[in-house]
């Protein structure tokens, strides 16, 4: 099949999540639904497709990184992609992943029902938010406390700390309802994020270890994902400091 320029942006964002090594970012398709996981699970996104646009007939997944072709089909266990030049044919055959689609659809559902039955305080983040990030460091944290959202990056070589957090006479000037521990996202999978994107709604939860991410505008693109919780290095020389007094 041959699939438009909309659901290859889509494809795009699996390769824009950071990939490390032998590790790749895999992606799922199925009816209406794309659904994209990084190589470490710790991002899962969900992509819902208009009416209008093309319906995918049968299960496919593949490697991220193997895609570049918009035309492409699945066959004795094989992911095949067809590119066409001046008269001549290529065709690269390619390995699938050993997840499918209807596992990750399940992982999907899972924390989908779970996000609904938290005590949840939600955020809107427009893209201008880049610009006041150090791309070249690795994690950003978010943590509230006492009703105060705060966005911190640290480097732990020299020492430095990037903190941000709203102006008063901003949309989110009013406390937040919830407090929760500092969630570290990766700096360029939250870069990512806001590929086809100008405002995310972040959706924070009380003693949760994940985040979940939706498009504001689902009519644009309608896109739902979750983001796990990690200790990183920074956090973890931090906190080995705080408790050893120094």
């Amino acid at each position: 099949m041959k699939i438009t320029r909309a659901i290859e942006n889509i494809f795009s964002h699996a390769v824009a999540l950071e990939q490390k090594g032998g590790f790749r970012n895999t992606i799922y398709v199925y009816g209406k639904e794309i659904f994209i996981l990084n190589y470490d699970h710790t991002v899962l996104l969900r992509f819902r497709l208009r009416e209008s646009e093309v319906s995918f007939k049968n299960e496919i997944s593949f490697h991220a990184n193997d895609y570049d072709s918009d035309q492409f089909y699945e066959e004795n266990g094989k992911i095949v992609f067809v590119n066409e030049k001046e008269g001549f044919q290529r065709k690269k055959s390619c390995g699938i992943p050993g997840i499918t689609f209807k596992e990750v659809k399940n992982i999907f559902l899972r924390y989908n029902q779970k996000s609904k039955d938290k005590e949840n305080e939600s955020i809107n983040f427009p893209k201008e938010l880049l610009e006041l990030l150090d791309l070249k460091l690795s994690h950003i944290e978010f943590f509230c406390e006492e009703g105060n959202l705060k966005i911190v990056q640290r480097n732990i070589y020299s020492g430095g700390i990037i903190e941000i957090t709203e102006k008063e006479e901003g949309l989110l000037g009013n406390k937040l309802n919830i407090d929760f521990f500092p969630i570290a996202i990766k700096t360029v999978d939250f870069l990512a994020l806001f590929s086809f994107q100008d405002v995310l709604k972040f959706t924070f939860f009380s003693h949760g270890n994940y985040v979940r991410v939706d498009s504001l505008n689902k009519k644009k693109r309608d896109m739902t994902g979750f983001i796990s919780a990690c200790l990183y290095d920074e956090i973890i020389k931090i906190k080995e400091t705080e408790s050893n007094g120094r």
